[in-house]
């Protein structure tokens, strides 16, 4: 008996030991790891966070409302709370200071056009829709202003092969029109707010009101932007529903039509900072990187836009360090982790780090090349010298990818991937990059990536065009890798959409987008928490690869993509980074850094 009893806790000690042996078999494989963190991921942790950044923000400066804008005690008190949570975890965090021009619309705007007064959007209900919002930088009217509204060359003809959505956008469209002391009228699309109010401020305009383009259900809501930090603009700029401003524009056709005006602004240069914080293990020269903007618009406290993507990558930070304490394994690479500032302003806190980051590794390896070239002056850098630049620049640069969340979780969401290889968005409207643009290498790897977690879970995704409208901007201009998620924000929600994820038809993502109204009633938990699972497989991925886009992913099942088949077939030319990075090559040799156009429209 006693001999059976030895042998047998020998077979069970074997067979523990050999089932040991195959659990742990999978530990150096990157699936493996990312299922663990992925899995890791709870809501009730990502709602705790949100909680917070909602009690992190302050009252606007209309008392409308409350706010985590850059520049305000809200944004502050949201980065004290990232940063002591990453420090009770283990995390140094480095600030990241920078001049901002905080922008505050005060109490008091008014629209009246015709005798009608008009909604403004923070005093808008389910019942009362909004009619008009002010934009982000907009003057200040000194008082009221009346004045008649001027028409510049509006295009309602969206089905004709001539149709030109570029209203405004040139000096020359004002040739003609009287708009000296009017209120400028002006349709979306074809470029920035910006240039359209200034080149109507230039021609004599005393205000102006942006209405929707009105050529998809998409543009025909309340245009709700900003004409971006770097603005000289210096009058007044409203954006109006497409509606109304098709309503005026006919009246226009036989009778004057007036509008009346107020607001009053704040307008000062602060001081604001963006939070980074990484992983103290892992290959230092090759980082994996995740970022979130967390700032709010003025009007509201942002907790969808963007408190869950803060969310998101503030709780992947907390698991990925206690499962690497847990697990059998070692991370291969850093991962680093940013909270941007003034993202709503243009962008501006990303862009900031870039230029000064990536521009410095830029710097430095044109200095390298230089030095071994005998060159002495950038001017007599040629094509071929300027190609070993960059091939340098990508070798010494250690952040090899960056993956951004900004809205993860509309209340009436798609699950929305980045079109990392523009198979599926090359020719949409949305599309900011122009028609030469080769994705950096392993963009497309990234976005199949994601794909397969969606698939795994039974998800479809949605292909979402290169806007430029977040903060993955900045790295792919600097030849980055990129990807990132993204569950909708103004536009409206299809049938097709409807069928494959729930929600409401005709409705868009989120109808409390940069207004008030966007607090903890405004996320969907569980969109939120899927899209968390996402990042932190994807990431914890890249961070356990030794060889980032090694893995060709044969045997991944067929992706489950809404509106297309999904191809995973990697691109093996050499990436080379665009043009505008050539020409900002230049300008770092003389300045250090370079500020870029935010080339499609600000919102």
């Amino acid at each position: 008996m006693k001999t059976f009893n030895v042998s047998a806790k020998k077979v069970v000690v074997v067979a523990i030991s050999a089932a040991l042996l195959t659990g742990f078999a999978g530990c150096e494989d990157p699936r493996w790891v990312a299922n663990k963190v992925s899995a890791s991921i709870k809501e009730k942790r990502l709602v705790d966070h949100l909680e917070a950044m909602e009690a992190a923000a302050v009252p606007t400066a209309d008392g409308g409302s409350t706010t985590r804008a850059a520049g305000t005690e809200g944004y502050a008190n949201s980065a004290e709370y990232i940063k002591a949570t990453l420090e009770k975890h283990g995390y140094d965090v480095e600030f990241q200071s920078f001049d901002f021009r905080s922008w505050a619309e005060l109490d008091g705007t008014s629209l009246t056009v015709n005798g009608q007064a008009l909604v403004h959007v923070r005093d808008a209900t389910d019942d009362i829709p909004p009619d008009y919002a002010a934009m982000s930088y907009s003057g200040s009217s000194d008082g009221a202003l009346s004045a008649d509204i001027a028409f510049v060359t509006p295009d309602f003809d969206f089905e004709s092969p001539d149709y030109d959505d570029t209203d405004g956008c040139e000096a020359s469209d004002f040739d003609g029109v009287d708009v000296t002391g009017k209120v400028a009228a002006i349709q979306r699309g074809g470029c920035t707010f910006d240039a359209k109010v200034v080149n109507a401020e230039n021609a004599g305009a005393a205000g102006v009101i942006v209405f929707n383009q009105g050529n998809n259900d998409g543009r025909k809501a309340v245009v709700n932007g900003t004409l971006g930090s770097d603005s000289e603009a210096t009058i007044p700029a409203f954006g109006a529903r497409y509606d109304l401003g098709k309503e005026w524009y006919d009246l226009s056709q036989s009778n004057a039509v007036a509008a009346a005006l107020t607001i009053t602004v704040e307008d000062d240069v602060v001081v604001t900072e963006n939070l980074i914080a990484e992983t103290k293990k892992g290959n230092p020269d090759q980082i994996v990187m995740l970022g979130a903007h967390l700032d709010s618009v003025p009007e509201g406290p942002g907790i969808n836009d963007n408190g869950t993507g803060s969310a998101g990558i503030l709780e992947y930070a907390i698991r990925l360090k206690k499962k690497m304490r847990k697990l059998p394994v070692t991370q291969k690479n850093k991962v680093r982790f940013a909270w941007w500032a003034a993202e709503e302003a243009g962008l501006i806190g990303s862009e900031y780090y870039t230029n000064e980051i990536l521009g410095g590794y830029y710097s430095e390896a044109q200095t390298q090349i230089m030095e071994e070239l005998g060159i002495t002056d950038p001017a007599d850098l040629t094509a071929e010298h300027r190609e070993q630049i960059e091939a340098r620049y990508l070798d010494i640069n250690p952040i090899k990818m960056y993956l951004n969340f900004d809205m993860i979780g509309s209340p009436n969401y798609i699950f929305g991937v980045m079109d990392g290889d523009l198979s599926d968005t090359k020719d949409s409207p949305d599309n900011a990059y122009p028609g030469d643009f080769e994705p950096p290498e392993g963009t497309s790897h990234i976005e199949g990536l994601f794909n397969e977690f969606f698939t795994d879970v039974g998800e479809s995704t949605v292909p979402q065009a290169l806007s430029k409208r977040s903060d993955y901007s900045g790295f792919a201009d600097w030849g980055i890798a990129f990807g990132g998620l993204f569950t909708g924000a103004e536009k409206i929600k299809s049938a097709e959409e409807v069928e494959e994820f729930g929600g409401e038809v005709d409705v868009a993502y989120d109808k409390c987008y940069h207004q008030a109204c966007d607090d903890l009633n405004n996320v969907s938990n569980s969109a939120m928490t899927t899209n968390s699972k996402a990042l932190s497989y994807v990431a914890t991925f890249y961070a356990m690869s030794e060889d980032l886009y090694a893995d060709g992913r044969e045997d991944e099942p067929e992706q489950r993509t809404l509106l297309r088949s999904f191809s995973t077939q990697e691109s093996s030319h050499q990436h080379r980074i665009g043009e505008r990075i050539k020409s900002a090559s230049r300008e770092v040799a003389d300045h250090g850094h370079f500020h870029g156009d935010f080339d499609q429209d600000r919102e």
